[in-house]
């Protein structure tokens, strides 16, 4: 039988620990997460980024959940537009999200490889991507340096089946 002591908050709060940031990350390392680039345009400007921090949320509404960086420029243009995709990356896909995880290309700049269409929200979705999920903003949770952005799934795209990219150890790879 699982014994779990009953701590009151003031008893937890002594007892709680903080862990530092590298050592946080580092643990973080070892999980493998698909990697999607974000996308969200608004009055002509288009933005994105690379993220490995995304989840399906709901099947009913069909939601999803990505953390982004509270300052990100991806964050202020979904806030704006009040809409956003998340394009599911392939293995031979790596480039693109070399290209929107570089702090050396930003903003539109990113948008200059790859076909990109739209759907539903005039977020920018990419044609062959392993799927796109369009999605109207429900909620931002902001917490720390973060945020969880909440989208409600207003289109879907799936593209072929092919090997899905992942982060792994600070690396990519393509899973087979």
């Amino acid at each position: 039988m699982v014994y779990a002591e009953a701590l009151s908050a003031q008893e937890f709060g002594a007892r709680a620990a903080s862990v530092a940031p590298g050592e946080f990350r580092e643990a973080m390392r070892e999980l493998a997460s698909g990697v999607a680039l974000v996308t969200s345009a608004f009055e002509r400007a288009r933005a994105g980024c690379a993220v490995s921090s995304f989840a399906s949320l709901s099947l009913s509404p069909a939601s999803l959940v990505v953390c982004l960086n509270a300052e990100s420029s991806t964050l202020a243009c979904i806030r704006a537009s009040g809409g956003f995709a998340v394009n599911i990356l392939s293995g031979e896909q790596e480039f693109l999200a070399r290209r929107f995880a570089s702090p050396q290309v930003r903003g539109s700049e990113r948008f200059a490889e790859g076909q990109w269409s739209l759907l539903a929200t005039g977020a920018p979705i990419l044609r062959d991507a392993l799927a796109a999920v369009d999605c109207r903003l429900a909620r931002v949770v902001e917490h720390a340096t973060h945020a969880m952005v909440i989208g409600e799934a207003v289109a879907v795209v799936k593209g072929s089946a092919t090997n899905a990219l992942v982060h792994w150890r600070s690396q990519f790879e393509a899973l087979t």
